[in-house]
């Protein structure tokens, strides 16, 4: 350690010994200071091209290594073009320590110009809210903002630093045992120690009866915890024989290889398939932050449990348990041993997961350089052939919009967190800068989703993903239109106002932003030019031109 630091060298060290390797954001001159000190320590600091992009990139990074992401943005406009990002992390929970500057307290009373509470602008969105003050080691209050963000669901925290402040000295290290006490706590989080909470036993009861009395039990994964393990959730769903559905944001808790697994949740229509048929459903965790927002679709009884209270109420449940998921789901499994009454098979669940799939993908292949010049390549086929090109290491991102869904049925996902999307706020422009950042965090094939007005909002950022490690690839849904907005339109028989996109060139677009470019449109123009995409060299831009006119079916099939 330096012998001195000032403030900001300080807050930088105590980021550093709590793990955080990356920060995001884009440059301004009220947190110069900082900068400086991040880079001293080591920690990469990458500047995105719209704040708001940002703090996306740094809550991504957060979601992926389980540490707190870093934003730093300049104080006023900064903040508030990053509302955006703040508000995804606050919503979907992930933990983030966002800094900017402020001016000089001697000044602050007196200034018009970018002078506004910022604290109160972020205070809806952030679990805490705090400023750096004058003349004590700052070391303690960036654990405090980084325990709070980790913290219970974790979220965004907001720490203001003024450059003044920032620069200087700091007058002692009595924060030092803070930062070493909190960065074992995280080492044993990380190590899977923490506190274990059992039902009562008259809970318990009740349930295990349930479950043994149910001839078509299923189980659905939700949440946002990483706390259930897959041997667990595979063993209860093979010896109860129940099918486990998993929200979006658990895609990958059970093996999609494993015989009882049924894919992905949306609340939409063609769960029903299966779900419909169930006498008991068991919920894990569930919130319905992750799927489509309308009524509970079910009448069976449900149960709940989860590890923390479920104060929702989306989900009609006649019995709530409040428990670790991972000690329920195992002692249910040990009691019942097989012997529940559950008439549910393996290849029940198998030919729900292929008819879903035929039936998403009954449509022409599509040619629109055929005699009769189309139809073109549907929006399913070109996600389903465009998922043909990933291995089981692949992360999968989807951004908001008409793909996103298909995205999330359609693909297979290996791990938790190898597929990522904007859930609780759903926000376009997502998919750019989460890919960048999932690419630089994992080191790994990234594979993200995009419709052609998502491109359009953030088709700057991908310049960035030129400094990933392995070239990540960027699919541009092309349809020329907010084709989700329009279709809801047209189904309320409402003018088609305000949804029409440019043609865009994916090749010339890419070429400028200094990667790889291409436009396709059949699915054997997909496969080519996906052929060794993640190979050593610039990232790829792929524009997918796909018939607008198929959407409407499709639409039809997911919600109705």
């Amino acid at each position: 350690m330096l012998t001195s630091m000032n403030i900001a060298q300080r807050v930088a060290w105590a980021l550093s010994e709590l793990g955080v390797t990356r920060a995001y954001g884009l440059p301004g001159e009220d947190h110069m200071t900082l900068l400086d000190a991040l880079e001293d320590r080591g920690i990469d600091y990458r500047a995105a091209f719209n704040e708001s992009s940002a703090v996306i990139m740094a809550a991504t990074d957060a979601r992926l290594t389980g540490r707190p992401g870093v934003a730093v943005l300049s104080l006023a406009p900064g903040v508030s073009n990053g509302i955006n990002g703040v508000l995804h992390a606050y919503m979907e929970g992930l933990p983030m320590v966002v800094l900017s500057g402020q001016f000089a307290a001697g000044r602050l009373p007196f200034v018009v110009r970018q002078g506004f509470d910022i604290e109160s602008l972020l205070r809806p969105c952030t679990k805490w809210t705090t400023r750096v003050p004058p003349g004590a080691d700052p070391a303690a209050l960036v654990c405090k903002a980084a325990d709070i963000a980790l913290a219970g669901r974790p979220g965004p925290v907001y720490v203001e630093l003024p450059d003044e402040v920032a620069m200087a000295e700091s007058p002692d290290r009595a924060g030092d045992a803070a930062v070493a006490l909190l960065k074992e706590e995280l080492a044993g989080r990380r190590a899977g120690r923490r506190p274990t909470l059992t039902a009562p036993g008259a809970l318990m009861d009740d349930l295990a009866r349930r479950l043994r009395e149910a001839e078509r039990p299923a189980l659905i994964v939700g949440g946002r915890d990483d706390t259930l393990s897959r041997e667990t959730l595979a063993a209860f769903a093979e010896q109860c024989r129940a099918p486990v559905f998993t929200t979006t944001g658990q895609k990958g808790a059970l093996d999609d290889r494993s015989p009882y697994f049924a894919g992905t949740l949306l609340n939409g229509n063609l769960e029903k398939r299966l779900l419909g048929q169930a006498d008991l459903i068991i919920t894990l965790n569930f919130e319905s932050y992750d799927i489509y927002n309308r009524p509970w679709a079910y009448a069976c009884p449900t149960v709940a449990v989860t590890a923390r209270p479920l104060l929702e109420w989306h989900q009609p449940f006649g019995l709530r348990v409040e428990a670790d998921p991972e000690t329920c789901l195992a002692e249910l499994t040990a009691r019942l041993g097989g012997r529940g009454a559950s008439v549910f098979t393996a290849e029940d669940v198998q030919e729900y997961r292929r008819t879903l799939r035929e039936t998403l993908l009954d449509d022409p292949p599509g040619d629109p350089d055929g005699p009769d010049g189309g139809p073109g390549i549907s929006v399913a086929r070109a996600v389903a052939t465009v998922l043909e090109s990933c291995d089981r290491d692949t992360i999968v991102l989807a951004d908001a919009g008409f793909s996103k869904p298909l995205v999330a049925l359609l693909s297979d996902t290996a791990e938790r967190h190898h597929f990522l999307a904007s859930n609780a706020l759903s926000t376009m422009g997502f998919a750019a800068p989460a890919g960048v950042a999932a690419a630089r965090a994992s080191g790994g094939r990234v594979l993200a989703f995009m419709g052609d007005g998502s491109l359009l909002m953030r088709a700057t950022e991908l310049a960035i993903a030129t400094t990933a490690p392995v070239p990540p690839v960027f699919v541009a849904i092309m349809d020329r239109s907010l084709s989700q907005i329009e279709i809801k339109q047209t189904r309320r028989e409402l003018g088609t106002v305000g949804v029409e996109l440019p043609e865009i060139s994916c090749r010339a677009l890419g070429e400028a932003l200094g990667i790889r470019g291409a436009d396709v449109r059949t699915a054997d123009e997909i496969r080519k030019a996906l052929a060794g995409a993640w190979e050593p060299g610039p990232p790829l831009l792929l524009g997918v031109h796909v018939d607008a006119r198929t959407s409407q079916r499709t639409f039809d099939l997911l919600r109705g």
